[in-house]
């Protein structure tokens, strides 16, 4: 950073200045001889007027050292307006007799104005210093010192006939005063953001650098020579600058770049302004923890000196800020407001009402203890299957009045924790869940399964946009039929109870689902989120999450925006793509609105491998194949023999495989939605494996394919380029070509999108994924469609692996997922 000036370099610097003031005056006067102006020739006169005193200038000797500070002052006594100094004060030649030397010609004019460096004074020096100079003989007089003497009021007559004419003078006048602008009395530089500070592009004189140094956060760049300063010191240097006469700095774009204007006395004169103080700061309070928040400001005396003063205080030397606990957040602010020159913003109210408890009481050691729920009225069986950390989110949703989203990472049974917290407000029933379309059954054997005293008519899948919402206790329905019922949805009286599966489906307020689905969350009662990945890519993607849980939170996203996504104004508007205080966020999530557990956090408590069957509907296929497979069923159910009925059943099956095409596609694409990274997806009919490829392609979702066709050599390295993708990646794998030799670890999830008769084929199929150097529990989906042949695949699977296990074969057990059986024989 650059020094101060030494004062041997003011003095040179002014020295200068008064040489080419000296050099410009001279010039004028002979600009002015050469207009022709006799002694006989009079000035234009203007009608009466006061004139408030003259200034009889001698040049200020500056080679004496010991007199280099010694500037002339004028009295309180006397104002003089900044536009009196900029273009001086004409005199006629009875009203300067007494000021003009005798060899003067009697028609010149004497001008007083300022001398720029003295005009550039600081801002808190009270009498403004000026530097007159009469233009008698061409230039300024070489000795005398400064005199101030009150003239009476002159009346000037009017030009005589013949004499210099109007236009005459203000040729004059113009060259006169651009004589003043070239000889330094104006700067001229810009303001320019970059990032959270701003450069300033000017040339610095004496007093505008001694205004840069006295901001705290100042830079100095040697290389392009420009200083620059935190936006927190913005304010104070654009105060500063307008008070200083000779410059004119413009502001950022988009702020208010008016110049102020010099205070009036009551007389009517122009007093000159007040200097700004360049001690100003500003900042605000930003939450650290529970427990304790940090004061986010520039530098101050006064403040530090009242930071010390907390009892609770404590410095980081790393952050070089001040942090204070929660409990003495108010008497903070109290106290600072006190400080005239410091605006300390506390914290916004949706912090303070989140964080009330500890803002009125705060222990050092804070803990988030959750009462333990009375679950008492709910199925036992629910709450029998619950793991401890499925417990303990229950608990959290029913003590924060099951109103709440939970993030829980992908596997850890968030389904089963919804139902749960939804049971227990089963009073308030009717209950409406909004999943996305691939899972629209499978919920309805979820809610069949762990709640047993519900029968099949207290479910309703609404499958079509023309089927209707019925008076049932459980009405489930999809994203997209959800828009279209919502005439049907202001109709009836207000779902109380709401569960919305993979709510960041609601990221986007734009959209007809996102604006269908509020209006909802916002008059029910209890509210329940579900999403492993609320945020994909930015916060302003939890905002609407957010207000649906808590609709008083943050009631505009403006406020929002600037707070957590680095909101930046634009030509053409708000950009809110950043992110900005994201500890504080994640804070404020996790006391009012969220729950989040990962794999890595209750690794324990889970088993190596988690087998779920997903039901999808064998929907939306051509009328023609739609024949094909009901004509397949029916051979199914003749009397035939062992062999014939092998030969039916595999027709079925290839059948099968056309029907269940758009529901797989539908489940994978919701997958990826939902921020699956990598998983992998077995199929066996080639037609299946083109099909979802294809999608893929479309999609521009990498993926790798291995199946009859893939060369043996070839399947190594497609193996590792999964291995090693760091971005999202599907394997699309043939049951029986890629059920062996393969290793794909880096995935904790497997598909089957079509199922096989030979279990130990899946079992090794799955053991792809559940390999060593697997660190997570693996997921293990199976989708099956009823209706389809995989209402005979799926029990001849489980009972072939009953039979391996009796004799000691096999340690796989599908029967654990009893909802296969409940379903397939209802």
């Amino acid at each position: 950073m650059s020094s101060p000036l030494t004062e041997e370099q003011r003095k040179k610097i002014e020295e200068n200045r008064q040489k080419a003031l000296a050099r410009r005056a001279e010039k004028l006067a002979e600009q002015h001889q050469s207009t022709g102006l006799g002694p006989s020739q009079n000035l234009p006169r203007e009608p009466s007027k006061p004139v408030s005193y003259s200034v009889i200038v001698k040049q200020q000797n500056l080679s004496s050292s010991s007199h280099s500070d010694q500037r002339p002052r004028i009295s309180h006594n006397f104002h003089l307006s900044l536009a009196e100094q900029a273009k001086g004060t004409w005199k006629s030649q009875e009203d300067m007799s007494t000021a003009c030397p005798s060899n003067s010609p009697p028609s010149q004019m004497a001008v007083t104005g300022i001398s720029p460096s003295l005009a550039q004074s600081p801002p808190e020096v009270p009498n403004q210093q000026l530097l007159g100079y009469e233009l008698g003989q061409g230039h300024p007089r070489a000795s005398g010192e400064i005199k101030l003497t009150p003239f009476a009021n002159i009346t000037h007559e009017p030009l005589a006939s013949g004499s210099g004419t109007p236009r005459t003078e203000g040729r004059l006048q113009q060259k006169f005063e651009s004589s003043l602008e070239k000889a330094g009395i104006s700067q001229k530089g810009t303001c320019i953001r970059k990032g959270d500070r701003f450069q300033v592009k000017i040339v610095c004189d004496a007093e505008l650098l001694e205004v840069f140094q006295r901001l705290p956060s100042r830079s100095y760049d040697p290389d392009t020579k420009t200083w620059n300063f935190s936006m927190t010191d913005y304010g104070a240097l654009i105060k500063a600058a307008q008070h200083l006469p000779t410059v004119t700095l413009e502001p950022l774009k988009g702020t208010d770049g008016s110049r102020e204007s010099p205070s009036t006395s009551s007389g009517g004169q122009a007093s000159l302004p007040s200097a700004p103080s360049l001690a100003f700061v500003k900042g605000q309070c930003m939450l650290i923890s529970r427990a304790r928040f940090e004061a986010d400001i520039g530098y101050s005396q006064d403040l530090i000196a009242l930071f010390k003063q907390m009892d609770s205080r404590k410095y980081d030397v790393k952050t070089r800020k001040w942090s204070f606990l929660l409990e003495e957040h108010n008497k903070l602010i109290k106290k600072v407001r006190s400080l005239p020159q410091v605006q300390l913003d506390p914290l916004p109210t949706t912090l303070t009402l989140a964080f009330a408890s500890q803002l009125e009481k705060t222990s050092l050691h804070p803990t988030a203890d959750v009462p333990e729920a009375d679950l008492s009225e709910v199925d036992p069986k629910i709450v029998a299957n619950l793991m401890p950390f499925q417990r303990a989110g229950v608990n959290f949703a029913i003590a924060k009045g099951g109103r709440l989203l939970l993030a829980d990472d992908m596997g850890l049974g968030k389904t089963i924790q919804a139902i749960c917290i939804a049971a227990f407000y089963r009073k308030e029933w009717p209950l409406l869940v909004v999943v996305p379309s691939s899972v629209r059954f499978t919920w309805e054997q979820a809610f069949l399964r762990w709640l047993p005293s519900l029968s099949p008519e207290d479910v309703n899948v609404v499958v079509t946009g023309k089927d209707h919402l019925r008076a049932g206790l459980v009405n489930i329905v999809s994203f997209d039929l959800l828009s279209k019922l919502e005439k049907q949805l202001k109709l009836k009286t207000p779902f109380k109870v709401v569960i919305i599966d993979e709510s960041h489906f609601l990221k986007n307020s734009k959209t007809a689902r996102c604006r269908a689905a509020l209006p909802l969350l916002k008059v029910a009662k209890r509210v329940i989120l579900l999403s492993g990945t609320p945020a994909t890519s930015r916060p302003a993607e939890l905002y609407t999450q957010i207000i649906a849980v808590k609709p008083t939170f943050f009631p505009q996203f403006h406020t929002f925006g600037l707070r957590y996504c680095d909101a930046k104004r634009m030509p053409w508007g708000w950009d809110y793509s950043g992110s900005s205080n994201l500890g504080e966020l994640k804070l404020l999530l996790e006391e009012a609105v969220m729950l989040r557990r990962l794999k890595s956090d209750v690794l324990s408590q889970l088993p190596a491998k988690q087998r779920k069957m997903v039901v999808v509907a064998p929907g939306r296929i051509s009328a023609r194949a739609r024949a094909a497979l009901d004509a397949a069923a029916k051979e199914m159910t003749k009397n035939k023999t062992k062999w014939q009925q092998k030969e039916a059943l595999l027709l079925f099956f290839n059948r099968t495989a056309e029907a269940k095409i758009p529901s797989v596609i539908e489940y994978i694409l919701d997958l990826l939605e939902s921020g699956r990274e990598k998983f992998l997806v077995f199929a066996h009919h080639k037609v299946v494996l083109d099909a979802i490829t294809k999608e893929l392609e479309r999609k521009h979702v990498q993926h790798i394919r291995i199946d009859g066709s893939t060369p043996s050599a070839d399947r190594e390295d497609l193996c590792q380029q999964f291995q090693l993708s760091e971005r999202h990646a599907v394997a699309v794998l043939s049951i029986t070509a890629a059920n062996m030799g393969l290793t794909f670890s880096s995935a904790d999830l497997v598909v089957f999108a079509e199922l096989f008769w030979n279990p130990g084929v899946l079992i090794q199929a799955e053991d792809r994924v559940h390999r060593i150097g697997q660190t997570s529990s693996v997921g293990i989906h199976y989708l099956v469609a009823k209706g389809t042949a995989d209402d005979y695949l799926w029990p001849l699977i489980q009972e072939k692996i009953k039979v391996l296990g009796e004799a000691g074969l096999s340690e796989t057990n599908f029967s654990e997922m009893t909802e296969a059986t409940d379903y397939f024989y209802k």
